[in-house]
């Protein structure tokens, strides 16, 4: 049986925010000045190939922003949100977050490689061909998300719900999946290590079980009623 999640912590954000003019070199400016982002809407940002690496966010919202190949690489996002942004293609590997959330994002080929995601959100994304390797991820919820052919391998998980996620073609290989509950997810194709050990602890529908029997060259006869 899959253990008790935690509760979701969501981001602690200010009751008014800072004004500021949304340029589109608005970032560059807070990097420029070695100043942390902080308590601040980014709104209507279009940058693509930008270095952003190293920002600190804090009580931060992106509201309708689009970086495409920018790199946000080592930046810290805590207590931020991202709503109806784009990052495709975007460098976020060896990134801090911690109570965020990505709600209607798109981040196709997004790199987040190496980071670390605490109490994250992704709702209504699309996260195809992402890469989450050597990510430890903690108290993380992926609600109605397309992960299709994205990478999670090797990562360090605790407390991790699925609900209604597009897994088709994802690498789960050396990731442990105990305790994840993929019953209403759909995880067709998963590239997982030659003895499947990532599977144990996984708790799946009746459906899936019987898919994924065949990788243990397992045959389930057809029962009437099933």
């Amino acid at each position: 049986m899959a253990s008790k999640k935690k509760k979701m912590i969501p981001p602690v954000l200010p009751e008014e925010f800072r004004r500021v003019e949304n340029t589109d070199q608005i970032l560059k400016e807070f990097q420029y000045r070695e100043e942390r982002v902080a308590e601040t809407v980014l709104q209507e940002i279009t940058a693509e190939e930008e270095d952003y690496s190293h920002l600190v966010f804090s009580a931060v919202k992106f509201v309708n922003c689009r970086f495409w190949n920018c790199s946000f690489e080592r930046c810290e996002f805590t207590d931020v949100i991202f709503k109806s942004c784009d990052f495709s293609g975007c460098n976020l590997s060896n990134t801090y977050f911690n109570r965020a959330e990505y709600l209607s994002c798109k981040g196709v080929g997004t790199k987040f490689a190496g980071s670390v995601c605490k109490n994250m959100v992704f709702r209504e994304c699309n996260l195809n061909y992402a890469n989450f390797d050597d990510c430890k991820l903690e108290n993380l919820l992926v609600d109605k998300t397309e992960l299709n052919s994205s990478n999670l391998t090797q990562c360090k998980c605790k407390d991790i719900q699925w609900r209604q996620a597009a897994l088709t073609n994802a690498s789960f290989f050396k990731t442990p999946m105990r305790g994840m509950d993929f019953s209403d997810s759909e995880i067709k194709g998963l590239v997982l290590s030659d003895d499947n050990q990532e599977l144990k602890g996984a708790v799946v529908d009746l459906y899936q079980a019987a898919q994924l029997s065949k990788r243990l060259g397992i045959i389930i006869k057809d029962i009437e009623g099933i």
